[in-house]
């Protein structure tokens, strides 16, 4: 007899160990099928082990009526589970960042207030990436030419962000869910093909997947490679940091560069252009592609002093430093 899916994820939270010590637990819940499917394991899971568990709702303003349905169905959803229900809102267009898209705007900012929340109750805060939004995020990665630069999801980061579903499918989820008899809303801008996730995730992997049966399945595992390669640079760039006392803001030693290998090195402006510069200057950096980086590599062999493009920002190398500034042509 086939394994429920609630025993399925309690093995896997197991196995993983990514709830291990969780006192709580904050679970971000949209109303779409994927979070609604969360909730109800998540509930199933904290029962037995007496660990408390919160319903979140951010609401972004962005949908009108069919937002405020989501936050209705929310609410009655957690009021039948008997799952204390919170109720978030954000000002997407007011705190949008220059030069930063609504998509990733509303992402910052719901991720802001989910943390603030989570951390306050001591929880870890619980999102809902499936299997199919690894596989959607590489394919993206590929096609914006990323390469590995940005691996995958991560099934669990260092602020407390948890994602348990990451090896199931939406299909699994959907039919744990109608096999349980509960509903879940659909976001109407998931059929807009003019996003480019949407586009991935309707046209381009059903496509994959129709010529070559499980490659949406390899794909998320490819993904989850790549990011365990990333996490192992990261420790390695973490500890000649540390050592060095230098911080990713500003400016960085020129020579540090000279003492890394090209992947190390190119992981380095990664992190610098996303966690450095860009935050301190107050404007949205863009993911730097692995031709943009490899440019960048090679001009630091060979040329003393230079400026370049990077990331949407400004890069410049004296003999001594590098430096990311704000371009002069951000919008």
């Amino acid at each position: 007899m086939a394994e429920s899916l609630p025993d399925l994820f309690a093995q896997h939270v197991r196995e993983s160990r990514l709830l291990d010590g969780a006192r709580a637990l904050a679970v971000a819940c949209s109303g779409g099928g994927d979070s609604t499917a969360l909730l109800l394991l998540a509930r199933h899971w904290a029962e037995t082990r007496g660990v408390p568990v919160v319903a979140l709702h951010v609401a972004h303003g962005l949908r009108g009526e069919a937002g405020l349905g989501d936050a209705r169905f929310c609410a009655d959803l957690t009021a039948r589970l008997g799952v204390p229900y919170g109720f978030l809102s954000v000002d997407v267009p007011a705190q949008r960042k220059k030069g930063e898209s609504v998509e990733a705007a509303a992402r910052r900012l719901r991720y802001r207030a989910l943390l603030a929340v989570a951390g306050d109750a001591k929880a870890a805060l619980l999102t809902g990436h499936t299997r199919d939004d690894q596989a959607e995020t590489v394919l993206l990665h590929l096609e914006r030419r990323l390469g590995r630069a940005r691996g995958g999801i991560r099934a669990s980061r260092s602020d407390g962000v948890v994602r348990p579903l990451l090896p199931f499918s939406r299909a699994e989820l959907r039919a744990y869910l109608e096999a349980e008899g509960v509903a879940w809303r659909e976001d109407e801008t998931n059929a807009n093909e003019g996003f480019a996730r949407n586009r991935v995730r309707r046209v381009v992997l059903p496509e994959i997947e129709r010529r070559m049966p499980g490659a949406a399945e390899r794909l998320a595992r490819a993904g989850d490679a790549y990011s365990q390669r990333l996490d192992a640079l990261d420790k390695k760039l973490d500890k000649a940091l540390s050592e060095e006392k230098i911080f990713l803001e500003g400016k960085l030693p020129r020579a540090l560069f000279e003492r890394l290998s090209d992947e190390e090195a190119g992981r380095l402006l990664v992190r610098f252009a996303a966690l450095g510069a860009a935050a301190a200057a107050g404007v949205a950096g863009r993911p730097p592609g692995r031709k943009q980086i490899e440019k960048v590599l090679d001009r630091l062999r060979r040329d003393p002093v230079f400026h370049e493009s990077f990331a949407g920002l400004r890069l410049t190398a004296s003999p001594r430093f590098v430096r990311l500034t704000p371009s002069k042509k951000a919008p």
